[in-house]
């Protein structure tokens, strides 16, 4: 499966795009604890990601199917 990461995130693993193995469809929290085994920069941002597969936002419960590209998007502040 790919994973999509934007700003901290991406800076974190050092890419925009990231490969997850999975046997087949399996929910979201399962794919981002797999993510911080291989990334554990990651760790510490996760708590605070939206999680998105197309153009819809879907809660860690939420199943996502190996060919499906998950996005994650970390908060974002400004002034």
């Amino acid at each position: 499966m790919k994973v999509e990461l934007f700003g901290v995130l991406r800076e974190a693993v050092g890419a925009a795009e990231v490969d997850v193995d999975l046997a087949g469809s399996a929910p979201i929290a399962e794919v981002l604890d797999a993510l911080v085994s291989d990334y554990p920069g990651l760790a510490e941002h996760l708590p605070r990601v939206a999680c998105a597969v197309g153009d819809d936002m879907r809660s860690r419960a939420d199943l996502v199917d190996p060919t499906e590209t998950l996005v994650l998007l970390p908060p974002v502040s400004g002034g």
